[in-house]
């Protein structure tokens, strides 16, 4: 039997979606141009954790890092094991700050304008994180701060939005590090989290990635962050041959559960992140996919695949 796998080809059409994405928001121009560097440092003032920042005119070296497929590909993050390039295929990561602790906080942020006439816009980011686990009060902790904020409105887009910690987060999904000594150190593999920015067309969106060290100076967190090529909820889910017996279709990488549907939205297909047809249905045919989040890390969002036969 002869077919071919999605994955190996899905990736290929981002650089055409791209274009309709803002400059470098996936940072593949292997720099941080459109991007705005912070650095500052953490406190705590009663029960509440303070992020101070201040924007620099690039990145600091040991607190902005941009890790590239061509010399960092099978590089894994000596604390989680996990790749230190995101597994959605893209040339470029982020790792946000170190393992030095002294209560340093950093970060990086990007605006755009949705255009007047996008009302069906979305973006996925991807994030991994890893944090000492000193114990302290969930205020006090290392942590990772996400926010998705609608400027024009000023307003924050709550469920692509979340703080944790390692120690009394009530979000889920961390392991512990087998380099764990006296002091704990938790992980998080890369995840997928869904931006659903439709209906704002004309409106202007701010990504706010922030890390920071535990307020007392001497425990770590950093987080590795990126951004997906794509700014729509449809994508080349196959490309094949003519003469091929099956096809596989594969959705984004990184969320919990996958429901597959009919282009009617009537019919469960199936589940899991890839669709296997045999034989591959006519070309131009749509399907839709249901990515659902793991619980509390982003919005369930639905995405559209579309089938070429081209080759």
């Amino acid at each position: 039997m002869r077919y071919c796998y999605a994955i190996l080809l899905f990736f290929l059409p981002l650089f055409l979606t791209a274009q309709n994405c803002p400059a470098n928001i996936d940072f593949e121009q292997g720099n941080f141009s459109g991007w705005t560097c912070y650095s500052g440092y953490v406190s705590a003032s009663g029960n509440t954790n303070h992020i101070s920042l201040s924007a620099l005119p690039g990145p600091v070296s040991d607190q902005h890092f941009l890790y590239s497929a061509a010399n960092h590909t099978g590089f894994t993050d000596m604390y989680g094991g996990f790749p230190v390039i995101c597994p959605n295929g893209s040339n470029y990561s982020v790792k946000l700050g170190n393992t030095e602790g002294g209560a340093q906080a950093e970060g990086i942020s990007y605006e755009f304008t949705i255009p007047a006439n996008r009302n069906t816009y979305a973006l996925i980011y991807h994030y991994a994180v890893v944090f000492q686990d000193p114990n302290h009060q969930p205020f006090q902790q290392p942590r990772l701060q996400l926010e998705i904020n609608n400027l024009s409105d000023g307003t924050r887009i709550g469920c692509s939005s979340f703080t944790f910690f390692p120690n009394g987060s009530p979000l889920p999904g961390f392991f512990l590090s087998p380099l764990s000594d006296s002091t704990q150190v938790w992980c998080k593999d890369w995840t997928a989290v869904t931006i659903n920015l439709n209906n704002m067309a004309g409106k202007r969106i701010q990504l706010f990635f922030k890390t920071a060290d535990c307020t007392f100076r001497r425990h770590f967190g950093y987080a590795y962050i990126d951004v997906n090529s794509e700014c729509s909820s449809e994508f080349n889910g196959a490309t094949f041959c003519p003469d091929d017996t099956a096809v596989n279709l594969v959705a984004p990488y990184g969320y919990q559960n996958y429901n597959w549907f009919d282009n009617g939205f009537t019919n469960l297909i199936d589940t899991g992140q890839t669709l296997h047809l045999s034989p591959p249905p006519p070309r131009g045919t749509t399907y839709a996919v249901e990515i659902i989040p793991y619980d509390g890390y982003g919005c369930k969002d639905t995405l559209y695949a579309n089938l070429i036969d081209t080759l």
